[in-house]
């Protein structure tokens, strides 16, 4: 039940995966085919391994698919669902269960932990081919804070005799929301890579704006939620304009592990470079990388 429970919670990062989507598509042809063409080795010797882990939360981000080369037009390859995988920690295995017929796997138990500090070893079986990889947990980024944690909005009302909304109102409550300004900030000396997600974090929530028929809508926990690009900076302004709810929101700002960072910068690599992907997993493709993060919390209330 820890892993169904949580796995709500934590699917805001499979979005996250989609913007280096593209950079395991490169390596996987990068690999197929040198800057002569030439053929490295076929799709039957290797396939794609993607895991991650994230602190204080439980095993269930990992996946498998087979390779596939740049001749065949599909870019994503056929998941594999009967892989032997299994995680490392202070040499004590934890194997991983098949999730779904969708490649995806995770482990079942409550007896594994992911903290700070901590390295794992991964192994990756599909027949007579065994791929692996290490990663580390990052720590999680330092000195989080809100510029403001309490933000004041005008609140429509609607007309008791026509049930419609008052739209003066609305678009004062919009221009507001134009002119806002709110931040999160963090410390990164290092100009380290961090990704931030916003998500409305109330299990009830009340729309701040009504539809056309003056009811306001509801929502539950994660309804609302946003997910930025990977930045170097140590602030990120949140858009107002995007906000839908009434209630609280929680600001996760996550710190990039090293290999991840590494793959997602060579999205912008020079195309003369793609028989030097960067790649974590031994014997293999794919990435094998850990997240860590630091929550703070404000509130959208009515004046």
């Amino acid at each position: 039940m820890r892993i169904l429970n949580l796995k709500s919670e934590t699917k805001n990062i499979k979005i996250m995966k989609k913007y280096i989507q593209l950079t395991l598509f490169i390596i996987v042809i990068a690999t197929f085919v040198s800057c002569e063409d030439e053929v490295i080795y076929t799709p039957d010797e290797r396939f794609v391994l993607q895991a991650y882990l994230y602190a204080n939360e439980p095993v269930w981000d990992v996946s498998i698919r087979n390779a596939v080369p740049l001749s065949v037009a599909d870019s994503v390859g056929a998941p594999i669902n009967d892989a032997i995988i299994t995680l490392f920690k202070n040499d004590i295995a934890y194997p991983l269960i098949s999730s779904s017929d969708t490649g995806t796997y995770h482990y079942p138990g409550d007896d594994l932990f992911i903290e700070t500090g901590d390295n794992f070893y991964i192994e990756a079986n599909v027949g007579e081919k065994t791929a692996t990889g290490i990663t580390s947990v990052p720590v999680s980024p330092e000195g989080v804070m809100m510029s403001d944690y309490i933000i004041e909005l005008p609140e429509i009302r609607v007309d008791p005799y026509s049930g419609r909304p008052d739209l003066g109102a609305m678009q004062a409550l919009m221009t507001i929301q134009r002119e806002m300004q709110l931040e999160v900030i963090w410390e990164n000396p290092n100009s380290e890579l961090h990704f931030i997600v916003i998500e409305n974090a109330d299990d009830n929530q009340e729309s701040i704006f009504p539809d056309f028929g003056g009811k306001f809508g509801s929502a539950g926990k994660g309804s609302f939620r946003k997910i930025t690009l990977p930045t170097r900076e140590s602030s990120h302004e949140i858009n107002f304009m995007e906000m839908q709810y009434w209630g609280k929101y929680v600001v996760k700002v996550y710190r990039i592990n090293q290999e991840y960072a590494d793959l997602y910068d060579n999205l912008e690599q020079d195309s003369r470079d793609l028989n030097e992907p960067p790649t974590n997993i031994k014997n293999g493709l794919g990435i094998f990388s850990a997240f860590n993060s630091q929550n703070v919390y404000f509130d959208v209330v009515k004046e």
